[in-house]
């Protein structure tokens, strides 16, 4: 039995330890230029450019093919997507399923909607490298990944929302306000569309709400990934937020990709958290 893992680009991540895993790109489109969301992106490069475009910028999800080439000749495969809400690579991947079952009726496929993106997704992938490592079953893989998907969440908190607006995502009121007054907006993936649930002027003041609401959400204190964009103070004040609260909590720090990126904007921040 071959087992592996696939995720989009809007985890961030690129590689899982000890797993088969492929991570499917998805491009963002801005100023006449693609950038391809795969591990030779320049994310540094891409965002400096993004903030000098006053032209719209848009993103296409992967393809049937890209999912296909991905899916390899596994026989046990879990691909994890981002939230429907934001792109079609959801589609993408079951439409690739379907093909795929066609050539390979045995194998056994399957396709979750993550219903958010970045360090929540992270958690995910994880978790399913460790259901891998543990010889479970393909039933009790979907099983148990689907219910470990229903206590973990995602908490964000963006400086700027000038791509998610373009792009119809958040409410161009919302982050007209947000601009004049110098706030940062603190939302979450509610059914898999980002929902703004508070605001809080300057970073200290962001990262205690970010903890806040990850306490009404019913965090266990056990395991976080955080994620940012270019903001590793920020990224290390919640950390040390979140430890000072619950020591012994597992905490990943790492940097969002291009897509995540696209979104978040310089400054932004993104914590995944499993919840009780």
């Amino acid at each position: 039995m071959k087992y592996k893992i696939i995720a989009d680009s809007g985890s961030n991540v690129t590689t899982l330890a000890d797993t088969d895993f492929a991570s499917v790109p998805i491009t963002i489109m801005a100023g006449g230029k693609e950038y391809i969301d795969d591990a030779t992106l320049d994310v540094l490069a891409m965002t400096d450019e993004l903030r000098k475009l006053s032209t719209k910028s848009s993103t296409a999800c992967p393809n049937i093919d890209q999912w296909l080439t991905a899916f390899g000749k596994a026989d046990i495969i879990v691909a994890i997507t981002i939230t429907g809400t934001l792109s079609g690579s959801y589609s993408a991947a079951v439409q690739a399923r379907e093909q795929y079952l066609e050539k390979h009726p045995n194998a056994q496929i399957l396709v979750l909607d993550s219903q958010s993106a970045g360090p929540r997704m992270q958690l995910l992938l994880e978790y399913a490298a460790k259901l891998f490592t543990a010889n479970a079953s393909f039933n009790e893989i979907e099983s148990k990944l689907t219910t470990y998907q229903q206590h973990t969440g995602l908490l964000f908190s963006l400086e700027s929302l000038t791509n998610l607006v373009n792009n119809g995502r958040i409410s161009a009121t919302a982050a007209k306000i947000s601009n004049m007054l110098k706030l940062r907006i603190i939302g979450t993936d509610t059914n898999g569309k980002l929902t703004p649930v508070g605001k809080a002027r300057g970073q200290a003041k962001a990262i205690s709400l970010l903890l806040k609401e990850m306490q009404a959400q019913g965090f266990n204190g056990k395991k976080a990934c955080i994620a940012h964009c270019f903001n590793e103070i920020g990224a290390k004040l919640l950390s040390q937020k979140i430890k000072e609260a619950y020591p012994a909590c597992e905490i990943t720090l790492t940097t969002t990709r291009g897509l995540c990126s696209y979104y978040a904007e310089v400054g932004g921040l993104m914590v995944g958290f499993e919840k009780q």
